[in-house]
């Protein structure tokens, strides 16, 4: 059966990633107040990839582990409470695809509440230090629909993640959205100097064959990352039958990662319906995820 792989006319794609790379977990120590501030980029290799729906499921899913972890400890001054944040990291106009501020119900959430849009102060070149918008014990960093936006400069990315209020830092991060005109070198190191300021990247693949080519740019930039010294984890996102993992594995050159199941679609409603993440049809790959 021929493949969309084995195209001469993509014969030189595999050669940019076919090296091996490796798994590392995210250790849950991570709630320890001596792991000082902690910055878990989610990425997304291409666009539909699910890092947005990933990062919000593990931003619910730490915030209710850590409170099974509060209420099993003794209290004391070294328990403080570690707070989540979840921030959205892009640089693409608006467009009409779902947004994640509408995803995860942000205007119900905060009905009768301000929601403080960062990106909004980013624009009008306001400070960005300390501010939080707390709902079910997560900061939430979104953009806001309609409002204004800044220049695209990577360098707002970069005020964002430092100036954000919080201790577990959930970075959604689109590398697309970054490397907007078809990976120019400039943007391409503009992503790398955002990953390399994190603790633990999330590579986030689609292995649907059309994603899988597109993920290539952003796929060597999470290598260039992790040549720096930088954790990374491969996770391939919606795994399912019909998925042929030897091409998939053959092509990528990833042998240790993570497979996190394809949700079926009345669930993916369901939580839109209700304002939630996926967290809970996640736990168990997210579990694996986060280990120790």
């Amino acid at each position: 059966m021929p493949s969309l792989f084995m195209n001469p006319a993509r014969s030189g794609t595999t050669d940019h990633i076919s090296r091996r790379h490796t798994r590392e977990p995210i250790s849950s120590a991570l709630f320890s107040p001596a792991a000082g501030r902690v910055k878990i980029a989610f990425v997304g290799m291409a666009a539909g990839s699910g890092a947005t729906t990933l990062s919000f499921a593990a931003a619910e899913y730490l915030t209710a582990l850590k409170a099974d972890r509060k209420a099993a400890a003794e209290p004391g001054p070294g328990r403080s409470a570690r707070c989540v944040t979840m921030l959205e990291l892009d640089l693409r106009p608006e467009t009409p695809a779902g947004k994640p501020y509408d995803k995860i119900g942000i205007d119900r959430r905060f009905a009768g509440r301000d929601f403080i849009s960062l990106y909004r102060l980013a624009a009008e070149g306001k400070p960005l230090h300390g501010h939080k918008n707390l709902d079910g014990g997560i900061s939430w960093i979104l953009r806001v629909p309609g409002e204004p936006f800044p220049a695209q400069d990577p360098t707002v990315l970069h005020r964002l993640v430092n100036n954000v209020a919080g201790d577990v830092i959930i970075c959604d991060i689109s590398a697309t959205g970054i490397m907007n005109d078809g990976g120019a070198r400039a943007n391409r190191d503009a992503l790398l100097a955002l990953l390399a300021d994190m603790s633990h990247i999330v590579c986030v693949i689609d292995p649907l064959p059309s994603r899988l080519l597109a993920s290539v740019p952003a796929t060597e930039t999470c290598r260039a990352a992790a040549a720096a010294g930088v954790p990374v984890t491969y996770v391939f996102n919606k795994h399912n039958p019909g998925v042929n993992l030897r091409e998939v594995t053959r092509f990528t050159g990833i042998k240790d990662y993570l497979p996190f199941p394809a949700v079926p679609a009345e669930s993916v409603y369901g939580a839109e319906y209700a304002c939630r993440s996926l967290a809970p049809e996640l736990a168990p790959a997210l579990s694996d995820l986060f280990q120790g």
